[in-house]
């Protein structure tokens, strides 16, 4: 398991800001489906973490693609950095009807970290919350049980070791490193 302190994951951020040029109109949508997207390549249960500013102006086709994400076996945070607003996401947390189990968590980083002495260990503690409870539902569901008989055809029907594939495919022989790395390797953008 790759494990990098938030610290150092928003230090990384502060950097990548500063030279990209932000525009709106801004949406989770695009990432949540790509989500969705690897849920269902891969079968398998995913968490999901966005780092935001919270200044979601396409609130419509985000409340869609969570409402979505939930059919799936997928776990949503969305980490907030900077001041916000953050009423959007709130309200993303706490109540968006239609979902099929909570998905989505909300943490205001600032808020979280400043109320103690070891900020990460606050920030895990208030992102992971949820993620029991919504692992408990994904099983209740019969999502992981769903995906997994989906693999187990999908890897009966794949072609023969050493061919080669279209899909880009994480399997429980290679490392989350390796993935992430092939990634970086075939983007035209680092990650």
């Amino acid at each position: 398991m790759l494990v990098i302190p938030m610290l150092q994951v928003l230090q990384v951020y502060n950097e990548v800001v500063r030279r990209v040029a932000l525009s709106g109109p801004s949406s989770l949508a695009p990432i949540v489906r790509k989500a969705v997207d690897i849920v269902h390549q891969t079968g398998k249960y995913h968490i999901l973490v966005v780092i935001t500013d919270g200044q979601i102006t396409q609130e419509s086709e985000t409340i869609k693609a969570v409402i979505e994400a939930s059919a799936v076996p997928l776990s949503i945070i969305a980490v907030g950095v900077g001041d916000g607003p953050w009423s959007i996401l709130e309200r993303f947390d706490t109540r968006l009807p239609y979902r099929k189990f909570d998905n989505f968590r909300f943490v205001d980083y600032h808020r979280t970290a400043a109320k103690t002495k070891s900020p990460d260990m606050a920030f895990a503690l208030q992102a992971m919350m949820e993620i029991p409870d919504q692992y408990k539902r994904i099983k209740e569901l019969g999502y992981l049980q769903k995906y997994c008989s989906r693999r187990r055809v999908r890897q009966e029907e794949s072609p023969p070791e050493g061919s080669p594939s279209p899909v880009l495919q994480s399997s429980t022989k290679s490392s989350p490193v390796r993935f992430v790395e092939t990634l970086r390797h075939r983007s035209s953008n680092p990650l």
